[in-house]
């Protein structure tokens, strides 16, 4: 907290500077385009000073300045321009459009920037116009459709839930898919929490040629993110806030009470017999009713950007708490951010970053099955007689004592009747499970210019998290609290209390040198990095309670254990990349990395990965130079090499001893492998991008194949409990992408269209070892719904394939695939793949003077789904409520459908029955708005604006919801795997957006 106090109060020492103010007068103009049109809302400041107007609608202002002052005249998508008064009081200026230079533009590559015109890798960006045009609470989101090669899937709606973020597929078993974020040179796998209101905009880099420089970390991907920074002479301030209001995107329907005792007769007479039992008479209860609510989302965000020619700074404050549409799902976070730029001499410059994150949630168990597990699958499956509360049983006798005979208490949860310690879904989301976090990310760099074209960057950064979750089952509302385990007799109450510590630090060094001579260009990158990790687990657990325990307290527990862990991974890296520009033609890129890291063994500690590619710019050649209608036509091709060790332990190359510090026990943490070495990727890339008409149609083209060896698997000996970590297999990816971004429309009535498409081909080519390594058991059938086989996509379902339920016995039959004339495990087979042919999003921004009109849709196809909840809710084995579906299902000989009879032990086996098409598209967002000037207010603009999120979707898809990402996996094996996920929401939000 002292870091925030001090963080406060340095913005607020900036933001209340006093600037001293000349003698004004009144300067009018107007201001107009290259055609003569008039620009309204464009932004008139006096340099210096706080003061600003901006144009009306036929493009004229009014502003009382010092006559020895200057203008500043800005508006988005024009080139900024600067007027000198000097004494005049009519000004018009003319503001040029930035897209004539649109082969200017810079794009961040990795340790700098290169302008996009010289790019030879595959680079995506989403600009500022994405955040700027409809509230985006999370750099996943401003991806999402806005991005080629890049899968994003919003696995759950629960507040502060993260996305799944896949770049041109997936390519580990056992090691993270999730890509490497770089924000202002520090670099972290977990951007949780980051505001983006900071945002200016992100670069994605794809292949190799792009994200070799970063060696192991960036195997997987790269996303940049710069922030905002500071003005010269400008002064500005914004202020942005808004409220949504969230319900979930879909209901499931399940067993009225009447259909559900219908159905348990079948299954089991006695389950019947509990069900009527008169306490119960009159009780129905609509689970799902009781467990969602409105959810409400609130942001409130105030930044300032101001500076002068030796220094700049920017500084953020911003406030968010939400409340899930399940209670008592709740996520509060804190945000403060500043980035000051100095000019300290001519020869150096400085520049420090600071970002400090507080949170704070209530989460409750989702993705997971039935019973203790999951709260979504609870409300479909616990039966509408229960009630939630003992007390509301209909029928109560007593004791002597004036004790219950039922066993209740008042303020007593409800059991279910069929399983002792079950909890009702009520019950279960009263589990105390809250996690505080508290981060903070710096760094601190400076430019310094040894001689003309040689500039030395030495940087440090850190990025450190504090997390501390607390659970606690009271013991006595609580059914599971009071009857642990099963058992009314043991020891009531349950909690823990974990903290963690992650912590990184960065030191680097780079040498930077470029040379202009004849018609050639030379830049030369150099540098060192050394990164180190410490990581620390405490946490301790404890039962047996009073009766009046609330809250866990340690010293409180009969019972307790506690636990520590420690670890610390080391690396150490050399890396360069040089580039050499011939004619403005013919463009040679060179990058390498050399990587050392402690978590494995002398002989294969050092890994190198060194990526080459090229370009030629055919529309600066003579003969397509003065074309007017082919502004840009380039070809891009390249080669690469990258590793990856995440999810490798500390100490994986060394047998590892753990000791228990209470039983006095050492135990063997994980088996040791002197020869582990990296996974390495080989990437190659060829594309195009092609303009015509000044840009005002972009198309952009990238084919690549990309092929990771030596994959980390995971393998438990007979007689072991851990891991041993071994190298072996293949994963390959191939695909397709394609963007086409245009202008159709300009003037006063403008229309923008964006569309990008991206094929991906997954499939495992070697597996080494083990030929078959099968992933996801499934408790309900006790069988595993994933097995990775050579040849097939990773993380594909298997099972065996439906034939059809017998209309004589009800009984559902499974095709005998290998013609042996019965059907046996060796049936099973390949029954889905859950990664998507391809991915798409379609947007389009219109304007008309004020007002302003967005929408994005975003899709996926072939994806398939592996619907486990609907298992979970057609199996009718037990005294689960099961859904609408069941109803059709067979009853009397003769009867034909696909639904078999009650009590079918031959349906308790995964098969293609639970597979379903996952392709849906979906009305992402829609965001209407209005941009008022009220001068008089002393604003420069403010905008009211409405958005709705996730309003339409067109899906097959039987469950809450289509996207569906990897269960509990970041390694994102379990894709596709519907557990009970927490619904996602649909959205109004209602905002405003001032600039003063």
């Amino acid at each position: 907290m002292k870091l925030s106090k001090l963080l406060i109060f340095c913005f607020l020492s900036v933001l209340f500077s006093v600037y001293g103010q000349a003698q004004d007068v009144s300067i009018k103009g107007k201001v107009i385009d290259e055609s003569g049109l008039p620009i309204p809302g464009v932004t008139i400041s006096i340099r210096g000073t706080t003061k600003a107007t901006s144009s009306d609608s036929d493009g004229n202002y009014v502003i009382k300045a010092a006559s020895s002052g200057t203008l500043v005249f800005s508006y988005v998508g024009y080139t900024s321009i600067q007027e000198s008064i000097n004494g005049r009081t009519d000004i018009n200026v003319r503001l040029h459009t930035e897209t004539q230079s649109l082969q200017e533009v810079v794009v961040n590559v990795g340790y700098g920037t290169q302008k996009r015109k010289n790019l030879t890798n595959a680079v995506s960006t989403v600009k500022s116009d994405v955040f700027e045009n409809r509230p985006i609470s999370s750099v996943a989101q401003a991806i999402q459709g806005n991005a080629t090669g890049v899968n994003v899937v919003q696995t759950s709606g629960k507040p502060g839930a993260s996305f799944d973020v896949r770049i041109r597929g997936l390519s580990s078993i056992n090691s993270e898919n999730s890509p490497l974020y770089v924000v202002d040179g520090i670099q972290t796998k977990d951007i949780s929490g980051l505001n983006t209101e900071d945002i200016v905009d992100l670069s994605i880099l794809k292949d190799a040629t792009a994200t070799a420089i970063y060696g192991v970390n960036g195997s997987t991907g790269v996303v940049i993110i710069t922030t905002k920074k500071g003005k010269s002479y400008k002064n500005d301030f914004q202020f942005s806030s808004y409220l949504g209001l969230s319900k979930a995107v879909s209901n499931v329907d399940v067993l009225n009470l009447t259909d559900y005792k219908t159905l348990i007769n079948e299954i089991n007479p006695s389950y019947l017999t509990t069900a009527n039992d008169p306490k119960y008479a009159g009780i129905n209860t609509n689970w799902q009713d009781k467990i969602l609510r409105t959810g409400i989302d609130q942001n409130y965000n105030f930044s300032y950007a101001g500076g002068t020619d030796k220094i700049k700074f920017y500084g953020a404050l911003g406030y968010q708490v939400t409340e899930g549409i399940i209670n008592p799902s709740k996520y509060n976070r804190f945000s403060g951010k500043i980035n000051m730029n100095a000019n300290l001499y001519s020869w150096l410059k400085a520049d420090v970053s600071l970002n400090v994150i507080q949170s704070d949630g209530s989460y409750i168990s989702d993705n997971n099955s039935v019973g203790q597990g999951g709260a979504v699958m609870s409300a479909l499956v616990t039966p509408s007689f229960l009630p939630i509360w003992g007390s509301q049983l209909n029928v109560r006798e007593t004791n002597t004592d004036g004790s219950y005979k039922d066993g209740y208490k008042d303020g007593q949860y409800a059991e279910n009747p069929y399983q002792s310690g079950w909890e009702n879904p009520v019950s279960l989301l009263s589990r105390k499970n809250t996690t505080e976090v508290n981060r903070y990310l710096s760094s601190i760099s400076f430019d310094v210019n040894i001689l003309k074209n040689l500039v030395w960057k030495p940087m440090a950064s850190f990025d450190l998290t504090r997390s501390d979750n607390v659970q606690f089952v009271d013991p006595f509302s609580n059914v599971w609290g009071r009857n642990g385990d099963n058992n009314p007799d043991s020891d009531k109450g349950r909690g823990s209390n974990t903290v963690v510590n992650n912590n990184n630090w960065n030191f680097e060094n780079t040498l930077n040198y470029s040379l202009k001579f004849d018609d050639s260009e030379l830049s030369v990158l150099g540098g060192v990095s050394m990164q180190k990790n410490k990581y620390t687990r405490d946490s301790n657990s404890g039962n047996g309670f009073s009766v009046d325990q609330t809250n866990y307290d340690f010293d409180a527990a009969k019972n307790q254990s506690f636990e520590n862990r420690e670890n610390e991974v080391r690396s150490l890296s050399y890396f360069g990349r040089a580039t050499y520009t011939l004619k403005n033609k013919y463009i040679l890129n060179g990058v390498f990395r050399e990587s050392g890291a402690s978590q494995l063994a002398a002989n294969h500690k050092w890994g190198f990965f060194p990526a080459v590619s090229a370009a030629w710019i055919i529309s600066n050649e003579n003969f397509l130079k003065d074309s007017s209608t082919i502004s840009e036509l380039k070809l891009r091709g390249g080669w690469g090499k990258t590793g990856n060790l995440s999810g490798l332990p500390a100490y994986s190359s060394f047998d590892l001893n753990y000791t228990n510090p209470l039983t006095n026990a050492t135990t063997l943490d994980q088996i040791g492998n002197p020869d582990l070495k990296w996974e390495t990727t080989t990437d190659i890339n060829l594309g195009l991008d092609f303009g015509i008409f000044d840009n005002r149609i972009k198309f952009v083209a990238d084919v690549y194949k990309k092929n990771t060896k030596d994959l980390l698997q995971i393998v438990n000996f007979p007689g072991f409990t851990v891991p041993y970590y071994y190298n072996a297999g293949e994963i390959e990816n191939k695909g397709l992408e394609l963007g086409l971004n245009t202008r159709n429309l300009t003037g006063d009535f403008k229309w923008n269209s964006s569309f990008n498409i991206s094929f991906n081909e997954n499939k495992v080519v070697k597996l080494g070892l083990l030929k078959k390594l099968p992933f996801q058991n499934l408790t309900s059938v006790g069988e595993s719904v994933i097995l990775l086989t050579e040849g097939s996509s990773l993380g594909t379902f298997y099972g065996y394939k439906v034939d059809k339920v017998d209309p004589t016995t009800g009984t559902l039959l499974y095709k005998d695939i290998n013609g042996d004339g019965k059907v046996t495990t060796d049936d099973r087979t390949n029954i889905g793949n859950p990664n998507p042919k391809y991915t798409f999003g379609f947007s389009n921004d219109f304007s008309y003077k004020g007002f302003s009109l967005d929408a994005l849709i975003t899709g996926s196809q072939g994806g398939d789904i592996f619907n486990a909840s609907r298992m979970d809710l057609t199996l009718m084995n037990n005294y689960n409520n099961q859904s609408t579906e069941v109803l059709n299902r067979w009853t009397t000989s003769g009867q034909i459908t696909d639904v078999p009879k009650a009590n079918d032990s031959n349906a308790l086996h995964v098969s293609d029955r639970f597979v379903e098409d996952g392709s849906y598209i979906r009305l992402k967002a829609v965001t209407l708005g209005y941009q008022f000037k009220l001068e008089k207010l002393k604003l420069n603009t403010i905008k009211v604006y409405v958005t709705g999120q996730n309003l339409y979707t067109i899906t097959n898809y039987k469950g809450f919801d289509p996207e569906v990402g990897a269960f509990n996996n970041a390694t994102g094996i379990g894709q596709g795997i519907d557990l009970g996920t927490y619904p996602q929401v649909k959205t109004f939000i209602f905002g405003v957006k001032a600039n003063f």
